[in-house]
């Protein structure tokens, strides 16, 4: 019977290791005239982040994951400016996407200078949710299209954006499976630790 309850307890804390935090692997900013910058080493702009302050994260177009934590995350972005011959912003709106190792993803939206729209993702016992988001062009070079040095246009786009990770409210049908499992095993244990006890008189 001691073997059926290490076994319930190993099973629960297997559960419980499935609420790791998943890494980022990948990033992408666009705007409905076409303009893109991503994480991805393709023909699109680069997306550089940076976590923490001062650290970039890809700079040469080599990203492949960022490890995340619970609760709060915080980046910073840049990217060479487009379209060339002015510090305007390509467009009016931009959308960032994120994409998780655990298939979770979230999306927010910028528009007019604003963070306007924030989506949120639940996968497995984890939520994600976009908290904020922000894109401008400035009269400042500071990356080139795929390099984090200075080159390409004079006037580059910086930015940053957040999202949280908390512990859905709600566990998942296989969380509820286990626990009835570990209380029916827990039930079972004291009935054959009353059986062993109980003394008969002939």
């Amino acid at each position: 019977m001691k073997g059926l309850l290490y076994l319930g307890a190993a099973a629960v804390a297997c559960l419980a290791t499935q609420a790791n935090a998943a890494d980022l692997v990948s990033a992408e900013v666009s705007g409905p005239s076409g303009t893109i910058w991503n994480t991805a080493a393709d023909s699109f702009y680069t997306l550089f982040l940076v976590r923490p302050f001062g650290n970039i994260i890809n700079p040469e177009d080599n990203f492949t994951s960022a490890p995340t934590n619970f609760g709060s995350n915080d980046y910073a972005l840049a990217g060479d400016g487009f379209p060339g011959g002015t510090s305007a912003n390509s467009d009016l709106i931009y959308t960032l996407t994120l994409i998780f190792a655990d298939g979770a993803t979230i999306t927010g939206q910028y528009f007019d200078s604003t963070f306007s729209a924030g989506t949120s993702a639940t996968v497995g016992n984890i939520t994600y949710t976009m908290t904020g988001f922000g894109w401008d062009r400035s009269p400042a070079n500071n990356v080139s299209a795929f390099r984090a040095v200075s080159g390409g246009d004079p006037a580059d786009y910086t930015g940053q954006f957040a999202f949280s990770q908390v512990a859905a409210a709600v566990p998942e049908p296989a969380t509820w499976g286990m626990m009835l499992l570990g209380f029916g095993m827990i039930g079972a244990a004291s009935r054959q630790r009353r059986r062993a006890v109980r003394v008969s008189y002939g």
